[in-house]
């Protein structure tokens, strides 16, 4: 069994070594067709490269009875030689003209995995030097809500105005950005933009309707021999958990909500990128999928159920890569306070605290206490006061036991209330 094993291991070892030596004359192959193309032909399907060329961006072929995936890109390359399309070389000027020449990049996979067999690049300069043109250039970045780069993010360029259609699909570089130059002008924001990556979310470039004449994120303009700079912001998206209860925290059976983010894509009035009504179970739970990082409001669409107060406050924040549990608490009276946000969110015990909380439906005579969310005590507070029925501030001495966690409870003269779960921390001053 050693033997057959070794023996076997040694032949797939030359068999793949085979598959590797013909990817590479494959490779090669096809780097002289291309070499031997003329100059102003050398272009994909897809690529950065407009207008397009009848390159395949991706093909599959069968050698040697087996499946092989090429991918060809060619783009023009920016040399700091004679200076930049941005500027940023010390020492160079600006480089209007920056499409100095062209990279052809030929890569062989084994179909249907990544292994990688072959990948050969040359670089092609045109006969004559670089002339100047009618033309315009888009430097792309994009970033996670970080600021940091995203590499490798897809990238889709597209204005259907244009004849032939240009459609540009692409991939940013290392440093999260791409550069499309030799594009003809359009000053009429036709030119759209949109990038994703696997596992993340997506953003884009809007166009201006009559219906929304005031786009965030506008698409974007060319104009000849100048750089249109664009910023799009992408990051790994996230799970959304959402519980409704009761104040006595029984949960509230099939809800039905509205829930919106607080990114716009047209203002005036807002359009938000996210907003949808969802539906709850019978166990008032709803799980939101592939969600972008934001900032959520919450509201109740059923009649007669409204939000009291939520866990975290309202707006609740979803970070990327993460997963978020959030609980709603319901009342079904239109009357009872609601709280959005309290202030501070931690205090030091011993002190004199001044707490505030902000929301809706606070009597001129509410009072408010915080509990502590193990022990059940509960401290009033002093010196209370309302602002517009819509903001409670009171001041709290903090005894040195009070340690932890409290939830602020806001109670009407009616006896009416709402309670925020865990809504300051006390801590030690040490």
């Amino acid at each position: 069994m050693a033997v057959l094993s070794v023996f076997s291991a040694s032949f797939k070892a030359v068999r793949f070594a085979k598959l590797k030596m013909s990817a590479v004359s494959l490779a090669n192959e096809r780097v002289e067709i291309i070499h031997n193309m003329p100059y102003d032909s050398l272009a994909t399907e897809h690529g950065t490269i407009y207008p397009p060329g009848d390159i395949l961006d991706s093909e599959v072929v069968e050698l040697n009875e087996q499946k092989l995936s090429i991918e060809t890109s060619i783009k023009y390359v920016d040399d700091d030689y004679d200076g930049n399309a941005l500027g940023t070389i010390v020492g160079k000027p600006v480089d209007i003209y920056p499409y100095d020449y062209k990279q052809a990049s030929v890569k062989i996979y084994k179909y249907g995995t990544s292994t990688l067999l072959a990948n050969l690049s040359t670089d092609i300069a045109a006969k004559a030097s670089e002339t100047p043109g009618n033309s315009g250039i888009i430097y792309l970045c994009v970033i996670d809500s970080a600021n940091q780069p995203v590499p490798q993010a897809q990238v889709i360029i597209s204005n259907s105005t244009l004849s032939p259609v240009l459609s540009i699909n692409t991939t940013t570089d290392d440093s999260g950005c791409i550069m499309v130059p030799a594009l003809p002008p359009d000053e009429h924001n036709n030119y759209h933009i949109e990038v994703t990556k696997d596992g993340y979310s997506t953003d884009m470039t809007y166009p201006r309707t009559p219906q929304n004449p005031n786009e965030i994120q506008p698409n974007i303009n060319v104009i000849a021999q100048q750089v249109s700079r664009v910023t799009l912001s992408i990051d790994k998206k996230s799970t959304f958990k959402l519980k409704a209860q009761d104040l006595n925290g029984l949960p509230v059976p099939n809800l039905s909500l509205r829930i919106h983010g607080a990114k716009e894509i047209y203002f005036n009035p807002s359009t938000y990128k996210y907003d949808q009504n969802v539906n709850c179970d019978a166990n008032g739970e709803t799980i939101l999928l592939d969600m972008e990082w934001d900032n959520y409001t919450i509201s109740v669409l059923t009649p007669g159920f409204y939000v009291s107060s939520t866990t975290p406050t309202i707006p609740l924040y979803l970070a990327p890569d993460s997963i978020l549990e959030g609980i709603i608490y319901i009342t079904n009276s239109a009357s009872a306070p609601q709280i959005t946000s309290i202030t501070p969110l931690k205090a030091v015990v011993g002190d004199l605290t001044s707490i505030s909380v902000s929301g809706a439906n606070f009597d001129n005579t509410a009072t408010i206490q915080i509990i502590n969310s193990t022990t059940g005590t509960i401290i009033n507070g002093v010196d209370v006061t309302v602002s517009a029925h819509k903001t409670i501030t009171a001041d709290f001495q903090l005894p040195v036991d009070s340690v932890g966690l409290w939830n602020i409870k806001v109670i009407n003269v009616n006896a009416e209330y709402a309670e925020q779960k865990n809504g300051i921390e006390i801590v030690s001053g040490s």
